[in-house]
């Protein structure tokens, strides 16, 4: 691959943030435990196990709390991180090359190597670039845009193998 710059800019919208707390909270294995205690309780509700009015209570609040309030909660939580956090409030131009990535916002730019990037994960409207425990870039489709086939090629090329989870 020729070393292309890809270069993109993100707006930070509350849809891209509410999307990654969701698979953070839901991914995997978490969904099945989050989902199966939900549909217990519903299951208990139509077979009348719900027979005391706070048992009744308990478990309707057991039925929505997974699959109705926190993810509420989760996405009450993406609107104010886009509200209050001033990272999001202006937007951020991405280049990506295979001497690494460079983030400018507000005119400031600052350089990062691909060493940094730790996983590099797809989901239905992001690539999300997980660059620590607690840090992660998220990267909108929608904002990649028509270079998004020679995006993930070129993160396949410059992270490790087993740190790309990219579809095909």
């Amino acid at each position: 691959m020729e070393d292309k710059d890809i270069k993109f800019t993100v707006n930070m919208k509350t849809g891209y943030i509410f999307e990654f707390l969701y698979i953070n909270s839901y991914g995997g294995f978490r969904s099945v435990i989050n989902y199966g205690f939900s549909a217990i309780a519903i299951v208990a509700l139509i077979f009348g196990y719900g027979d005391s009015p706070l048992s009744l209570i308990a478990l309707i609040g057991l039925a929505s709390l997974f699959t109705v309030i926190n993810p509420s909660l989760l996405l009450f939580k993406a609107w104010r991180q886009t509200k209050k956090n001033p990272g999001f409030s202006k937007p951020v131009s991405y280049t990506f090359n295979k001497s690494g990535i460079t983030l400018a916002q507000d005119g400031q730019s600052q350089d990062a190597p691909w060493e940094i990037v730790l996983l590099a994960q797809e989901t239905v409207k992001s690539i999300i670039l997980f660059t620590g425990n607690n840090n992660a870039t998220i990267l909108p489709k929608a904002c990649i845009g028509s270079e998004l086939g020679d995006f993930k090629n070129l993160l396949r090329e410059m992270c490790p193998a087993g740190c790309v989870k990219l579809k095909k």
